[in-house]
């Protein structure tokens, strides 16, 4: 377009400049806030007077003020202009949106049995979120981690495995080693079960290299039990393991919050001791200043939903 024939169109330039003009009551003023020259402003205000065959603005020396027809003009054109203007932030913001996602990475049980609320609610809050949820066992969570693979993991945390200085953890709650038999197996009639006594019958452990498999072995090689274990099964998924059990497979020991063993009551289950270690499940994100506005939130929820609650393996 020639320079000649630049004010010659309706545009909206000119009626920005028109209601900064006559909202600020001086063209200084409104070129101030436009980033315009003064001169700039009242170019576009006469050359939307031209287009509009209509006076707008009478000059009182350095102030403008509002004919009849620019009252009307104003009140027309100021709620569009508004709108305009703050297209870009609103674009922005709903693009951002479109385009946001989450990685969760977890355990199996963990996912089956404790995160579905949680990740509901953030659904709910943020539906236009492409929410990714991985499972992966024990030992690969934290690498997963630091290869931003995922943004934030919950973990049961292994005491022999250092923890990721790139990671910041949060601890959620304990879990105890439960005992699980079938309904009327001679285990289950017993006040106290010694760990001599598990050796009598065929056991269902966790695999090998978790931290709940470890604490297992620790106990069977401190009553120098290892090597007279008949191993029936190796399973890490509750909901398998319950069913074996259940089966007369064998007897099993395996991590579970109080409130996930007291919703089986197809079999026996109960604390193995007390006395021995708890797993503790934990929540991992990166460590960073700028923690992303959805991981600060899923960890919210999480930690609302998991944290300190009655029944999650907590000592009374």
């Amino acid at each position: 377009m020639k320079p000649a024939q630049r004010y010659k169109e309706l545009q909206l330039a000119q009626l920005r400049s028109f209601c900064f003009a006559a909202t600020e009551g001086n063209f200084t003023a409104a070129a101030g806030v436009l980033g315009l020259s003064a001169s700039t402003v009242w170019q576009q205000v006469r050359s939307l007077e031209r287009e509009l065959k209509a006076t707008l603005l009478h000059r009182r020396g350095r102030a403008v003020e509002l004919t009849d027809e620019g009252r009307l003009v104003l009140e027309l054109v100021q709620p569009h202009v508004t709108s305009l203007d703050s297209l870009r932030a609103i674009f922005d913001s709903r693009r951002s949106e479109l385009h946001r996602e989450l990685t969760v990475a977890s355990g199996a049980y963990l996912f089956a049995h404790h995160l579905a609320a949680p990740i509901q609610e953030f659904r709910a809050e943020r539906p236009l979120l492409q929410l990714n949820l991985r499972i992966a066992n024990w030992s690969g969570l934290a690498r997963l981690m630091d290869r931003g693979e995922a943004d934030v993991a919950v973990m049961a945390c292994d005491p022999d495995v250092p923890r990721s200085p790139r990671l910041d953890y949060d601890h959620l709650f304990d879990e105890d080693l439960m005992l699980m038999a079938p309904v009327g197996h001679p285990l289950a009639s017993e006040k106290r079960v010694l760990p001599e006594e598990l050796v009598k019958y065929p056991l269902v452990v966790p695999p090998k290299g978790g931290a709940d498999r470890k604490v297992v072995d620790r106990l069977l090689r401190k009553h120098n039990l290892l090597n007279r274990v008949h191993l029936a099964m190796e399973s890490g998924l509750v909901d398998i393991t319950r069913k074996y059990v259940g089966l007369g497979v064998g007897v099993a020991l395996m991590y579970m919050a109080r409130e996930v063993a007291q919703s089986m009551s197809d079999i026996h289950i109960r604390p193995f001791d007390p006395k021995l270690e708890r797993l503790q499940i934990e929540i991992a994100v990166r460590k960073g200043s700028n923690l992303p506005e959805d991981v600060q939130e899923f960890r919210r929820i999480v930690r609302k939903h998991l944290s300190d609650r009655p029944g999650n393996g907590k000592p009374d």
